[in-house]
């Protein structure tokens, strides 16, 4: 049974409404970009330097020791400053926050806030094998085995699970529910589903991000977060995990890459389902935060918005 009230209708219509002010609102300027045009303007007066282009030219230097070998290669450095692009990798944000002589704190949100992701990444054997990713990946395992423990006997059965092997299906679990969060057509999930059960593609995919290694988008975290939490989410207790994990809380102002404004919009879904759940019924909660998610996916997909559609992903369409 769904949860059906005037209040609960109201608070979706509001969440829909800032949807689309999300999308209003996405071709404004980054935040960002703002922060990052104040440190190259304070390189600029350092190092008395006339203009900003000349800035441009000595920040290129510093960060590759040489000149550049055409006028053109400087120009990358000016579309960072302006927002045109981002670095293309790591190591060209950990040059950029070298030449910008950033404190730890300010190259760690040039991670995590410019250019939106995890403030390390672990690539390696020895990195996987660091007190810290332990520790983080401790936490996502957790997680997933708490996920799993709330699944019940009914719902078990209905994917032909005996509740006693339940661990050994957190792939299947996990990706039966991501359906209920995205508006698919139905014989499309059933197509997905069947291919999904034998793809070793995803499993390898989805193994290699809940053991964190390589790069893992901030989103995809987000959805992973909201799925292994769900019902009982809180905007608190994700912010505590994303920063744990080593991504920035969400933050009312903070954009994507590309500008979009999803932390707003995840910020009023969290404080929404705050007003609609109820610990007495958490199915029905559950049911109508899904319910919101697939309306929300429906609507960014209408509109040719996929990075906002948050809680889709690739595999969903196998």
């Amino acid at each position: 049974m769904k949860i059906k009230s005037d209040r609960a209708q109201r608070i979706r219509e509001q969440i829909m409404k800032t949807a689309q002010d999300c999308i209003d609102e996405a071709g404004q300027e980054r935040p960002e970009v703002k922060w990052l045009r104040e440190k190259f303007a304070y390189m600029q007066e350092k190092y008395a330097l006339k203009s900003r282009t000349q800035t441009d030219r000595f920040l290129y230097e510093r960060m590759y020791g040489r000149e550049a070998d055409t006028p053109a290669a400087y120009l990358k450095i000016r579309y960072w400053r302006t927002g045109r692009y981002t670095p293309v990798n790591r190591e060209q944000c950990r040059r950029l926050g070298e030449a910008l002589e950033l404190s730890a704190t300010d190259r760690r949100y040039l991670l995590q806030g410019y250019y939106d992701r995890r403030d390390v990444a672990y690539d390696s054997p020895a990195d996987w094998d660091s007190p810290e990713c332990r520790d983080q990946r401790a936490l996502l395992s957790q997680l997933a085995g708490e996920y799993m423990d709330r699944k019940t006997e009914a719902e078990l059965s209905a994917l032909k699970i005996r509740p006693e092997e339940r661990h050994a299906y957190f792939r299947h679990v996990y990706f039966t529910d991501a359906f209920r969060y995205v508006k698919v057509p139905k014989e499309r999930i059933m197509k997905s589903l069947g291919k999904h059960i034998t793809s070793t593609r995803y499993d390898s995919e989805l193994r290699r991000q809940m053991h964190l290694q390589g790069e893992i988008p901030r989103k995809t975290m987000l959805r992973h977060l909201l799925i292994l939490n769900a019902p009982e989410l809180a905007r608190e207790k994700i912010d505590a995990q994303l920063a744990f994990l080593g991504y920035l809380p969400l933050c009312e102002e903070h954009t994507m890459a590309g500008g979009e404004r999803l932390d707003r919009l995840l910020i009023r879904l969290l404080e929404g389902y705050a007003w609609v759940y109820d610990p007495g019924k958490p199915q029905e909660s559950g049911a109508w935060l899904q319910e919101t998610c697939r309306e929300l996916d429906a609507f960014f997909a209408g509109r040719g918005e996929p990075r906002m559609r948050f809680m889709h992903f690739k595999a969903l369409e196998l």
